[in-house]
């Protein structure tokens, strides 16, 4: 097709589609007629035999080239001319390719106030395993659950993918297919049907524990890195927006839509009940926690005596150097509310200066406070409402155990140290002394977390799709 053929074909496809979601006799005459006058226009420039009205069999007629060169044809009919132009047009165009739909899919999608890091991740999914295949060119009507699974079976032998990254292709699939088959552009939808084994998947990586939290000896050399930053730049509120984190737990996004209003100074409290969402297009905008999937991160915090203090200094700060966003707590040098970028580069700069390589995240922080609040507490329910998760089972991803690990590995070293004869015994207690040199900035982390299966057994049907 040309370009001009192409353009046509995506106009009439939008119409078809919106005209799909409303029902037949409430949709305006002009509209049909203007969507019907596209139709055969496109059709009479790519269908080059003669359609015309038969009179003996009381109905429209024309022939269709069904092989290059015209070596095969076959006849066509319709009761009506208008008919007889749908079917030519579902001939030559159809529903459209898989490509077609997940396009439209993915830009209805961007409407959704979804995070821009979300579209972006879906976007190079999709474009690392299915963009430009045979599957993605091939009309969507045409793709039954038997090449959807072929293809799946192809990514997973030729590409180290986890179970993870096959949920995520076929998020991909089942959403595209799923917007073809509500807008009525496929008879039937032919993801339920799609199965696929597992077993040839990688297995995931999973991160150092080291690397998921501030460790003991960590925690403090960030903190003298504020406290220099602060004497350096009295007026820098971002800083304290980080030691904040460590006192709450916050997703970055909730620290930095914090407004003074909602602070109850009686009770010492802090009502989080919205986030800051980056945007695929625009600048980043703050969405109520009611008003998301999940309900669970509108919750009521105590600030104790460090909070309240942290966040008296940051009010002072704001009024001394006449900062003013509406009522937003943690304001930049031009007094506009700070965003997340701003407080993720200060964390980054802050490691650096403190010694911690690799460098850690605000996410971090937040996996910090959940375990060191339940080592304290024991109480994982306590920590799951604290956080603002749906499921104790996320929670219970953020409950890092250092000291388990370590007791895991010297129970294994002094259960086989007789296996390697009398070398191997008297070199323990120098293994021993030596790992007792490295426990202290590994331990102070959590003296105890059950099981894989206790948790599952503590764990919640869950609510998909959360925020962490």
């Amino acid at each position: 097709m040309t370009a001009v053929q192409l353009d046509q074909v995506s106009k009439i496809r939008s119409l078809k589609i919106m005209f799909s979601d409303t029902e037949c006799d409430k949709i305006p005459p002009e509209a049909k007629n203007l969507v019907q006058g596209m139709t055969k226009k496109l059709v009479n420039s790519l269908h080059k035999a003669a359609i015309f009205y038969d009179e003996n069999k009381k109905m429209w007629r024309t022939t269709i080239i069904i092989e290059k060169g015209g070596t095969k044809k076959r006849k066509h009919g319709a009761k009506t001319e208008e008919g007889l132009y749908n079917k030519l047009y579902d001939h030559y165009v159809g529903p459209g390719t898989l490509e077609d739909i997940h396009a439209l899919w993915a830009e209805q999608r961007k409407e959704e106030g979804l995070a821009s890091a979300t579209l972006q991740r879906e976007r190079q999914r999709w474009d690392k395993y299915l963009a430009r295949t045979d599957l993605a060119k091939r009309r969507i009507d045409e793709i039954d659950n038997f090449r959807i699974e072929a293809h799946l079976l192809r990514i997973i032998r030729e590409n180290s993918i986890t179970t993870k990254e096959l949920r995520e292709i076929r998020f991909l699939l089942r959403k595209s297919f799923g917007y073809a088959f509500r807008h009525k552009l496929i008879p039937v939808n032919p993801m339920p049907d799609v199965e696929i084994n597992t077993t040839g998947c990688a297995p995931a990586q999973p991160k150092l524990s080291e690397s998921r939290v501030y460790l003991s000896n960590e925690i403090p050399a960030i903190q003298k890195e504020i406290d220099t930053e602060l004497r350096a730049i009295p007026h820098n509120t971002t800083a304290l927006a980080i030691r904040l984190l460590f006192v709450l737990g916050l997703r970055v996004g909730e620290l930095v839509a914090l407004r003074e209003s909602d602070i109850d100074w009686d009770k010492l409290t802090i009502h989080i009940q919205r986030t800051e969402q980056r945007m695929e297009k625009g600048p980043p905008r703050l969405v109520n926690h009611t008003k998301k999937k999940s309900p669970y991160g509108n919750r009521v915090l105590p600030l104790g005596e460090s909070g309240a203090a942290i966040i008296r200094q940051v009010m002072a700060v704001n009024r001394d150097y006449g900062f003013q966003d509406e009522d937003f707590l943690f304001l930049g040098e031009q007094g506009k509310r700070i965003h997340i970028r701003a407080v993720d580069n200060r964390i980054r700069k802050l490691c650096l200066r403190a010694g911690i390589d690799p460098v850690k995240s605000a996410h971090d922080i937040r996996r910090t406070v959940a375990t060191r609040l339940y080592r304290n507490t024991h109480d994982i329910e306590l920590v799951r409402k604290f956080l603002g998760h749906s499921d104790v089972l996320t929670t219970w991803g953020y409950i890092v155990d250092i000291d388990a690990e370590e007791e895991d590995r010297m129970r294994v070293v002094d259960a086989l140290k007789d296996l390697s004869g009398p070398a191997g015994v008297s070199a323990a207690p120098a293994e021993n002394a030596a790992m007792a040199d490295i426990f202290p900035s590994r331990s102070n982390i959590i003296a105890f977390r059950p099981s894989k299966e206790q948790r599952h057994q503590q764990g919640t049907s869950g609510i998909g799709g959360e925020a962490l």
